[in-house]
């Protein structure tokens, strides 16, 4: 039975993956550990249901209850009052500057500030020889040359073919290059005449230190033991085949160096090798064109990630109660008493919710009408719908951490003995007998 339950669970929610919620600190684990002391003082001794029903009856109470608790936390401020909601970086001018908030959402606010663009990290180009394509500006025979990018040297090797044409040799480069996946991409051009030339571009962008080039091309001298002329540590035909080779279609040519980007933040100069960059680790900042004046970047309250926010919360609160609703659950005394529960919070809260665009339907579960909460964030009114949602998040909250500390308070349980009012006992291995299994996002 056991053996079953596991299943279950792992088939149910072993898939999903922990919230930095689930990382806790000492403190809060002695906090958990303190409020198990409390709730096992409190209750009197159970002969509990272990049916394999009772037992997954549980562990969805459980789970559902720890993952409302996160969605509750995601959406409270740094002092665990409050609510806050996904913001998103605005630009003045996204042609040319696009800009993304990736803070945390309950970090202050940052100040706007203004961006320069005066120039744009580039890539290295090579571009090759411009060859008549029907012609062969090489000897048929085996070649080879080394590339070396990011401190490491790739060795090409190739054979060009009696049959192949400067274009065939130019394609059969290109797709070499493509295939090793070392951060170049090469291709073919034509020019107005209708010659070609091989182009390699680099992915990266920018340079680092004095080396003026984030890839370069050299002829390779490998020994060849089959030839007759063969000196141990050098092959001088070897050589002069490949650098031959590179020379005539022009391998080694740089027509564009790399070149880093310089912009300056809020008048204050700064470069980067790359277009993409992060700023106080809530900005993620990309770079499309140079700007003719300082680009505005400012945080707005973002519309659609609030109707999301509140519609996790929502759907988190649904989840859990679906498991109260669902009539299979009536079987388990307890289930009832989750029912009143449930059925206590919603009438506190159902007049207030609906008037900030949370209905409520018959069978006690909740929908979000966007268009309210729309209106209220044109109308500045959003704070009035944090107030009222502040207060219902808080109340689900403290309920969804009460069923993830005994769960199994809701199955059969039958009373053995009650505890003495007069001198209560702290009773900590109590609900380790059944539920230990489940605290899993505590350890």
């Amino acid at each position: 039975m056991i053996s079953s339950v596991y299943s279950y669970y792992l088939a149910q929610y072993g898939h999903k993956t922990n919230s930095k919620y689930d990382t806790h600190t000492k403190a809060q684990l002695k906090n958990t550990y303190g409020r198990v002391l409390k709730s096992n003082s409190q209750t009197p001794t159970y002969k509990t249901d272990m049916s394999e029903a009772a037992q997954k009856y549980a562990i969805d109470l459980k789970e559902n209850a720890r993952e409302l608790s996160n969605i509750a936390n995601e959406l409270s401020g740094s002092d665990g009052h409050g609510m806050v909601f996904k913001k998103s970086a605005v630009s003045s001018n996204p042609q040319s500057v696009t800009a993304e908030y990736i803070g945390d959402s309950t970090s202050p606010d940052s100040s706007s500030f203004e961006i320069d663009v005066k120039q744009l990290a580039t890539s290295q180009i090579n571009t090759g020889n411009f060859l008549q394509p029907n012609n062969r500006a090489v000897e048929p025979g085996d070649y080879s040359f080394d590339l070396n990018i990011n401190n490491l040297t790739y060795e090409f090797q190739f054979t060009v073919d009696e049959e192949e044409s400067n274009s065939d040799i130019q394609n059969k480069l290109a797709r070499l290059i493509n295939r090793s996946n070392i951060g170049l991409a090469a291709n073919v051009n034509e020019d107005s005449l209708g010659n070609t030339a091989l182009s390699i571009v680099s992915d990266m962008t920018g340079i680092s230190g004095i080396k003026p080039t984030i890839f370069n091309i050299s002829p390779n001298n490998d020994i060849q033991t089959n030839n007759p002329d063969f000196v141990e540590g050098f092959d001088e035909p070897t050589m002069k085949n490949n650098t031959n080779f590179i020379n005539a279609f022009g391998l080694d040519r740089v027509s564009q160096y790399p070149s880093n980007a310089i912009f300056s933040i809020n008048g204050e100069e700064r470069s980067s090798a790359s277009n993409d960059i992060t700023i106080n680790k809530a900005f993620a900042i990309n770079f499309n064109s140079t700007t003719e004046e300082p680009v505005t970047i400012s945080l707005r309250e973002d519309t659609d990630s609030i109707t999301e926010s509140i519609g996790e919360l929502v759907s988190g609160y649904n989840r859990l109660f679906s498991i109260a609703a669902d009539k299979e659950n009536d079987k388990f005394e307890g289930n009832a008493k989750l029912k009143k529960e449930f059925s206590r919070i919603m009438k506190d809260y159902q007049p207030q919710l609906e008037k900030n665009g949370l209905t409520v339907d018959s069978s006690g579960t909740i929908e979000v009408n966007k268009a309210v909460i729309q209106k209220a964030a044109s109308d500045g009114t959003l704070s009035d719908v944090f107030n009222a949602l502040d207060s219902f998040k808080k109340s689900i909250q403290r309920k969804a951490d009460d069923i993830s500390i005994n769960p199994m308070n809701y199955v059969n349980n039958k009373i053995v003995a009650y505890k003495n009012p007069h001198k209560p006992v702290n009773d900590p291995y109590n609900l380790s007998a059944y539920s230990g299994m489940m605290f899993n996002g505590y350890i």
